[in-house]
């Protein structure tokens, strides 16, 4: 009902913009970041992962006025994790691996609407998006598991544009909330479902144009906290709260 509502809202915006011309930007980047992973189980910590991660991001823009736009974003990551638990019915970091083969990808699609106030844009968005990670919990051994994560979630976000310096740079701050919608946990064979949860982003691009484009260089921080998921009542089995971090820079250049 929430994609519906939405996807009929930007529609109604788009065909309101279908006389104006549409003016496309690309921006390619690449990322570094380290994700820390946790789990709680009654309180009690339960495992954590530890990954150096790399990615690919790609970003489109389309502007129909000096108001209204919409983006389209994704990001593709890899790299490998170290794993902190413990063995059935032991204690937690009596078991600990590393190596483990770790992969995510996250798309999601917004609405942009900008005001100036003061001379400076500030840029509200609301979108959906989808996180899709795998984890590869079967290599540390006997009892292991492929473990895959997908979330459905609703963004909203607001950010802004400043002129520093002499003027050739631009520092860009900017801020947005997740809701999760629906989260599906696939471990191994057995499925559970998450209903509660949110995520946060925050970072700060500084840019400068280059060529006919411009280049930026971002730091950011990601957050994710999910509730306990719902009893899987066929398995037995529930997918314990846990919280991700995410501290990283991205280089990208915009053309």
């Amino acid at each position: 009902m929430i994609a519906k509502t939405f996807a009929a809202a930007a529609l109604v915006a788009i065909s309101g913009q279908a006389l104006a011309e549409v003016t496309p930007t690309f921006t390619l980047g690449t990322e570094v970041y380290e994700e820390t992973y946790r789990e709680w189980v009654g309180g009690k910590r339960f495992m954590k992962e530890r990954a150096s991660m790399k990615a690919v991001t790609g970003d489109l823009h389309l502007a129909f006025d000096r108001e209204n736009a919409m983006r389209i974003a994704g990001r593709y990551a890899w790299g490998t994790s170290d794993y902190t638990g413990g063995s059935q019915g032991m204690d937690y970091g009596s078991l600990t691996d590393s190596g483990q083969t770790r992969r995510a990808y996250d798309i999601r699609t917004t609405y942009e609407w900008t005001s100036f106030a003061m001379r400076y844009p500030l840029t509200t968005s609301a979108g959906l998006g989808y996180r899709n990670l795998v984890d590869r919990l079967d290599q540390t051994g006997e009892g292991g598991y492929r473990r895959e994560s997908e979330y459905f979630y609703a963004t909203v976000g607001i950010g802004s544009s400043i002129k520093v310096g002499d003027g050739s740079w631009t520092f860009s701050p900017k801020a947005s909330y997740q809701h999760l919608l629906r989260g599906f946990q696939h471990s191994g064979d057995d499925v559970n479902v998450q209903t509660k949860g949110y995520g946060l982003e925050l970072s700060t691009a500084l840019s400068r144009p280059v060529g006919t484009g411009s280049v930026s260089i971002t730091p950011f921080y990601r957050y994710w906290k999910i509730a306990d998921s719902k009893m899987n009542s066929a398995a037995g089995i529930m997918e314990p709260e846990n919280q991700t971090h995410e501290f990283g820079v991205r280089l990208s250049y915009r053309f």
